[in-house]
C-alpha cells in the first residue's frame, strides 16, 4: 500500500510539474528572494528627508545633522548646502520631507531648558519641517529626529537646573556647566541597553545586523506556500470536473486527490526552503525542515477542506486572492497586531510564522496539521459517499431499490 502511494504521489508530483503555469508559481519564490536581496544590498530606504543646518560659530546644528545621517535604518538623511536646495529637493520628491536647523542652536536650546520659548525662530519654533504630505512614516521620524537632539537637550537642562540650586550658587556659572558635560561624558553609554529575546527565553540576534528589507521574506514564502497549495487545489477541481480520477478505486480516490495538492505544496515547500537557505534568514536546516513540513501539511489540509467546500472552479479562483491578503493582514508577515485571533488560528500561515520562535506555537502547528488534514478525510467521507467503498455500495443498493420501485 505504501508502494502504490508513493508511485501515485510521483506521477501526480510529475504531472504537476509538467504544466508551465504551475512552474511560472514556482518561479516566484526564487525571484521575489532575489528581488529583496538585491534591495537591501542596494542600501533601499522607505523614507528620504534632507537635513540643512543654517551656518554658525555654535555646531551643535551640524553635530545633530551629522548624527542624522550615521543612523542606519529605515529612514535616509541627507545634507543640503542650503535651504533652497531643501526645499527644492521636496518639491521635486526627491525627498520625503526636511528639516531646517537654525544657527546658535546651543543658545535657543538654554533659553528653553530655562522656560523661556520666546525668540524662536521659525514662527515660535525650534524647528522647521518641509514636507508636501504628513503622514504617519513622517510622524514616526520626527520621533527619531527627537531622539538625535535629546541628549543635548538633556543635558542642558541638567545645567539649568544644577545652576538654579541654592547649594551651587557660590560657583562660577561655566564651572558648573564643565562639571555638568564632564559628568555626562563619564556616564555615556554608546551601547544599547536592551537585549531582544522570544517568549520562550531564546536571545534573539542584534537588531542592528537586521536588515528591514529581508525581514519579511519568512511570511511571504509562507504565503508563497499557501498559494501553491491552493494553485494544486484548483488543479484538483479541473481534474474532477473533467473526471481525470475515475480510474481510481473508489475507497482510495480521497486519498489520491488528497496527494495530489500535497505534490503541489510540497513542491511549493521546497522551493521556499531553498529560498530561506539563501535568503540568510535560515535557521539551520533541520528546524527549518520540520517547520517547513509542518506548513506543508497544514496547507494540504486546508486547502483539501477548501476544495470539498468550494467546488465551482470559477469561485475558488476568486477565494485565492481573497484567503491571501487575509493572511497577508492577519499573520505576521509585515506587522502584527492584537484581534481576530478566531480567524487567525484557522490559517496555516499564522501558525507557522508564530512557532518560528516559540516552541508552543510548534505544538500547536501540529495540532492544526492533524486536525486539518483529519477533517478533510472526514469530510470527504460525508460529503462525497462514492468516495468510499461502504458508502458507495450503500449508495448503489439504494438506487437499486428506487428503480424497483418504480417498476
Amino acid at each position: 500500500m505504501a508502494k502504490k502511494l508513493m508511485t501515485w504521489y510521483l506521477l501526480l508530483s510529475k504531472r504537476l510539474l509538467k504544466k508551465p503555469s504551475f512552474l511560472a508559481v514556482l518561479l516566484l519564490a526564487p525571484l521575489l528572494t532575489a528581488g529583496i536581496i538585491l534591495l537591501a544590498e542596494d542600501d533601499a530606504h522607505v523614507l528620504r528627508i534632507a537635513v540643512y543646518a543654517e551656518p554658525s560659530s555654535d555646531t551643535l546644528g551640524e553635530r545633530i545633522a551629522e548624527g542624522l545621517v550615521a543612523i542606519d535604518g529605515v529612514v535616509s538623511y541627507d545634507i543640503c548646502s542650503s535651504e533652497e536646495e531643501l526645499r527644492r529637493a521636496v518639491r521635486q520628491t526627491r525627498a520625503d520631507a526636511g528639516y531646517l536647523i537654525p544657527s546658535d542652536l546651543s543658545e535657543h536650546l538654554r533659553k528653553y531648558a530655562a522656560g523661556d520659548t520666546s525668540g524662536f525662530p521659525y514662527d515660535g519654533h525650534l524647528i522647521r519641517v518641509v514636507t508636501n504630505d504628513d503622514n504617519v512614516q513622517l510622524q514616526l521620524a520626527r520621533e527619531q529626529f527627537y531622539s538625535t537632539m535629546y541628549p543635548y537637550l538633556s543635558e542642558l537642562i541638567a545645567e539649568q537646573f544644577t545652576l538654579e540650586q541654592s547649594g551651587f550658587s557660590n560657583l562660577d556659572e561655566d564651572t558648573v556647566r564643565s562639571a555638568v558635560k564632564e559628568l555626562y561624558e563619564e556616564m555615556h553609554v554608546d551601547d544599547s541597553v536592551f537585549q531582544f529575546a522570544y517568549v520562550d527565553g531564546k536571545t534573539a540576534e542584534d537588531l542592528d545586523d537586521v536588515s528591514y528589507l529581508t525581514a519579511p521574506i519568512r511570511g511571504i514564502l509562507s504565503l508563497f506556500v499557501f498559494l501553491t497549495g491552493m494553485a494544486s487545489a484548483l488543479y484538483l477541481l479541473q481534474d474532477r470536473q473533467e473526471g481525470r480520477f475515475r480510474w481510481v478505486r473508489y475507497g482510495y480516490r480521497g486519498i489520491c486527490e488528497w496527494l495530489g495538492i500535497l505534490s503541489g505544496t510540497a513542491a511549493g515547500g521546497a522551493a521556499a526552503y531553498l529560498s530561506l537557505f539563501f535568503s540568510g534568514a535560515f535557521i539551520s536546516w533541520g528546524e527549518e525542515l520540520v517547520l517547513m513540513l509542518m506548513l506543508v501539511f497544514s496547507v494540504t489540509g486546508f486547502c483539501g477542506i477548501l476544495s470539498g467546500v468550494v467546488r465551482n472552479m470559477t469561485a475558488f479562483g476568486t477565494c485565492i486572492p481573497l484567503i491571501l491578503l487575509i493572511s497577508a493582514a492577519l499573520t505576521p508577515v509585515f506587522i502584527s497586531f492584537q484581534g481576530w485571533m478566531p480567524v487567525k488560528y484557522m490559517l496555516p500561515t499564522f501558525c507557522y510564522l508564530n512557532s518560528v520562535n516559540s516552541i508552543s506555537y510548534r505544538w500547536w502547528c501540529l495540532l492544526y496539521l492533524l486536525a486539518a488534514n483529519g477533517l478533510y478525510f472526514v469530510t470527504a467521507r460525508f460529503m462525497n459517499p462514492a468516495l468510499y467503498p461502504g458508502r458507495r455500495a450503500a449508495a448503489v443498493l439504494a438506487a437499486v431499490g428506487r428503480r424497483k420501485d418504480q417498476q
